[in-house]
């Protein structure tokens, strides 16, 4: 079985790769070792995002995809949005979830740092940027987040529930 996540952010890599060890050692999350973050960017309304899974799928071998992306304050469009991309895969056994962060990653970020959650939802960069913040910083400083600060926003549970299930066997 092949695991894959897809994130929407050059740097997204580095920040889910934390994210996850973060998880495994408070105990919310037994990965599989074999979890590949891919390093590609994907876009949600994109025709590459077909061909990125496609390629990341091998014909005979099962693989679950996670994609998380933001929702930039479109929270009922990113399904559509990704998903029509991937309809009808042709002879790949392929399971896919989508995961959409609300507004975007660095809310998350901001949150797990411990900064007001509600400014950290309506202007994340900017709450960040008080303390020098740039994109770049993104997976370094999610080492320095608590996760258990984020275990009650409801997006980041909708991410905890995929990755349990990208655990999963079958």
């Amino acid at each position: 079985m092949r695991r894959i996540v897809f994130v929407e952010d050059t740097y997204g890599k580095e920040f889910h790769r934390a994210v996850m060890r973060k998880l495994a050692e408070s105990r919310a999350l037994n990965p599989p070792a074999n979890i590949r973050i891919d390093p590609r960017p994907v876009r949600k309304c994109d025709n590459k995002l077909r061909r990125l899974v496609l390629s990341a799928a091998v014909s005979g071998e099962a693989t679950k995809v996670l994609l998380v992306i933001d929702d930039e304050g479109r929270p009922d469009a990113v399904d559509s949005d990704v998903l029509r991309h991937l309809r009808n895969l042709p002879n790949v056994d392929v399971s896919i979830r989508v995961v959409a962060v609300s507004p975007m990653h660095e809310a998350w970020l901001c949150i797990g740092l411990g900064y007001d959650r509600r400014s950290c939802r309506s202007d994340p960069v900017g709450v960040l940027r008080s303390e020098k913040y740039e994109k770049r910083h993104l997976g370094q400083w999610a080492e320095r987040m608590s996760v258990d600060r984020l275990m009650s926003e409801r997006d980041f549970g909708e991410y905890l529930d995929a990755l349990r299930w990208l655990a999963r066997d079958p």
